[in-house]
């Protein structure tokens, strides 16, 4: 045993033993490195989960920092047809904050705003007419006021970890729960194969993007179709249209009186999809009548010829490669048909 002028001792045993560590951590390295690279060489790509924790920093967001906020309310495909970055940049740096919901109504979404005092910036509105227009039943709602819920209660411990774990997560594939050990051995036995890569990823922005390059889009029409056709409640009584016209003209009025602005937008859609849309929701009962009530600015595709042209590879979504340009003509439109909407003090 040597002992050192200080009078702390080493033992052969203690050096070993952290010689022994020390190749423990290589070796673990060695691993995480070689299945991160294996995921990707099999086409995964990072993707963040898509929590109610994460949709709260997103929120928070809208209404905290400095200059006027443009906020993203709607469905999945607002999430996947706008890019925040590029509307930002369109908009001449305004913060954008995106807190659409998959397969949500952008009613509740828009209730919350408006019960805010801290809002005052530009509300986008997406009108899915199946999800903003339905009364019953009420699951297209039901998410969003989960969502909101969560974030009036949210702590920053809660918002310390989220933000952690969204940081590894746009990093590295083998955060992603498919492909975790155990369900890689579950794809094995049930299916024997590898698990595919799911065909949209979300990043930390909460933007998604969907590649349908080399996805059999034939069923995923189909699956769309069916969905459109019976899904997402019934559509409204006269007396129920009426109140709810009502209620969001409402919810527009509150925002505009504190020197908000609110401007509805309806994404495209394609093939049958759209047909369901427009034979269950015909745009002069509802379209026409919300920005009759309301009094608001609206952009629906159906009248800009450049929006118009993009297709919807499975009739709901546009293409990831599609969402930079329809995010930069959609600004151009919101420009010159809103010019007074549009946030100019960006922080």
């Amino acid at each position: 045993m040597r002992s050192s002028p200080f009078g702390s001792s080493e033992t052969p045993a203690s050096g070993t033993l952290g010689r022994m560590w020390w190749v423990a951590l290589l070796v673990a390295g060695v691993l995480l490195v070689g299945t991160e690279l294996g995921w990707r060489r099999l086409g995964f790509h990072p993707t963040v989960k898509d929590t109610p924790e994460l949709w709260s920093l997103e929120r928070a967001r809208a209404s905290g920092g400095k200059g006027r906020a443009t906020v993203l309310l709607g469905s999945s495909r607002f999430q996947v047809g706008i890019s925040p970055e590029v509307l930002s940049r369109a908009l001449g740096g305004a913060r954008v904050a995106q807190l659409s919901i998959n397969g949500s109504s952008s009613l509740p979404l828009l209730e919350d705003l408006a019960a805010d005092e801290r809002f005052r910036g530009l509300v986008l509105c997406e009108v899915s007419p199946t999800l903003f227009f339905s009364v019953e039943p009420l699951e297209v709602r039901t998410a969003a006021y989960r969502y909101t819920t969560g974030y009036a209660h949210r702590t920053l411990a809660a918002d310390a970890e989220t933000a952690m774990r969204v940081f590894l997560q746009e990093r590295l594939v083998v955060m992603q729960s498919s492909v975790q050990p155990k369900n890689v051995l579950y794809a094995l036995l049930m299916s024997r194969s590898l698990p595919v890569p799911p065909y949209t990823r979300t990043l930390a922005s909460r933007q998604q993007q969907s590649d349908f390059d080399g996805v059999d889009l034939k069923p995923l029409r189909e699956s769309w179709e069916h969905h459109f056709q019976s899904a997402h409640g019934q559509q409204p009584l006269p007396a129920e249209l009426d109140a709810l016209l009502e209620h969001v003209s409402s919810l527009v009025g509150h925002i505009r009186a504190r020197g908000g602005e609110v401007v509805f937008v309806r994404m495209v859609s394609s093939g049958r999809v759209r047909n369901i849309e427009d034979t269950r929701y015909p745009r002069e009962r509802y379209w026409d009548r919300l920005l009759q009530r309301t009094g608001a600015k609206g952009i629906t595709f159906e009248d800009v010829p450049a929006l118009s042209r993009f297709e919807c590879p499975e009739g709901s979504h546009l293409d990831y490669r599609s969402a930079p340009e329809y995010t930069r003509l959609l600004a151009r439109e919101l420009v010159r048909e809103a010019p007074s909407a549009v946030a100019t003090d960006a922080p």
